[in-house]
């Protein structure tokens, strides 16, 4: 939420038409106010010994030869509270109906009020004055303050200091010449300008409940439309995710399609239901499997493990028997597989001549070792 200051918002209507007399323009912009503290006054009540529920209505009749004014015409903000005391920021209800004109000929609805003295930075024990276009803003504690034109200011100011001497001064002003001597020695001063658009009200609020409208409502509303345009955008979010899942099946059934036809061209017949491609499948794995185990049967490896003595041996194989594990291998020519070494880890091996084939044949054996 913007916070805008009441003189900000005039000049701007000015530029176009004038804010007091100009038409009443619907407001478009919820923002806080500063407005011209010069017009409230701060009062203090010891306070009453009737209960809190009447206060509203004895407060303006306690304090009614201090405002000058028909308490009736006149607003009472509470700013602040103690056991003992009240404080009251008073300030004329036609000026406040002013400052809501302004504000509404401007697009913007005001939420709050706020004295603009306290826009100036508050420190605990120290005075913070500001310029604004000739007058003089002072904060004297957290809610506390007030604004008048210069030959008024600083002698309340002096005032002030000599009532609370463990206080210091701070001044922010475009021209130090501006300052009486007597407080510039004392002060702390800069020409940094008062920032509208920062600072805190302090739940300081000038403006009447009768004088607000239904922000609720108003709020309300906006969140009612917020919330309408969020679920047309997911809506149309949802259809645009339909759209494109149906067109993706579309694309998918297409290529699908496209996928049948080129099997078609090469093989020829139609693609094979999914029973028969699981059938097929599972054959060529039972025999896949086969293989390994036979693969991996005793006498494979009996023969496997024959090839380191085997290779470049220039002998002739007769014949050979086999049994579950072991092999008897016939050979002739074999004078050059005499002089090998026939160690084969795991086996036992023999190479005898064969007694019955005649000379240079032998018979060779192979026995898997026990243990």
């Amino acid at each position: 939420m913007n916070t805008w200051h009441i003189f900000d918002l005039e000049k701007r209507q000015v530029e176009l038409e004038n804010a007091l007399k100009g038409p009443k323009a619907d407001a478009t912009e919820l923002a806080s106010l500063w407005v011209p503290s010069e017009y409230t006054s701060i009062h203090y009540v010891d306070v009453p010994t009737a209960p809190r529920r009447k206060w509203i209505d004895i407060i303006p009749w306690m304090l009614e030869d201090k405002i000058l004014q028909d308490p009736s015409e006149t607003h009472f903000s509470l700013i602040h509270e103690t056991p003992e005391q009240l404080t009251y920021a008073v300030t004329s209800i036609d000026r406040i109906r002013e400052w809501k004109r302004i504000s509404e000929n401007s697009s913007i609805e005001a939420v709050s009020m706020t004295p603009d003295y306290l826009a100036l930075p508050f420190e605990e024990n120290i005075i913070s004055v500001g310029w604004r276009e000739g007058i003089i803003l002072v904060r004297t504690s957290r809610k506390e303050g007030f604004a008048s034109k210069a030959p008024i200011a600083w002698p309340l100011i002096q005032k002030f200091l000599v009532e609370n001497p463990s206080y210091r001064l701070s001044i922010s002003i475009p021209d130090k010449n501006l300052i009486p001597l007597r407080l510039l020695k004392i002060a702390r001063v800069n020409e940094s300008k008062i920032n509208w658009t920062f600072g805190s009200n302090e739940g300081v609020d000038l403006l009447p409940k009768e004088l607000k409208r239904n922000l609720k409502s108003s709020l309300i509303n906006q969140w009612s439309i917020a919330a309408g345009i969020i679920c047309i955008a997911i809506m149309t979010s949802l259809t645009s995710v339909i759209i494109s899942s149906s067109s993706l099946e579309n694309s998918i059934a297409l290529y699908q399609n496209k996928n049948v036809d080129v099997f078609r061209k090469i093989f020829n017949e139609n693609i094979p239901a999914t029973s028969v491609l699981r059938s097929k499948a599972e054959a060529n794995l039972q025999r896949l499997f086969e293989q390994k185990e036979a693969l991996d049967s005793p006498i494979i490896k009996t023969l496997r493990s024959l090839q380191s003595i085997m290779t470049n041996c220039e002998c002739e194989l007769v014949g050979m028997v086999l049994n579950e594990s072991s092999v008897q291998i016939f050979i002739r020519n074999a004078g050059k597989l005499s002089k090998k070494s026939l160690k084969i880890d795991g086996y036992r091996v023999s190479l005898i001549p064969d007694k019955l084939a005649g000379e240079d044949n032998m018979v060779l054996s192979v026995t898997p070792s026990k243990g």
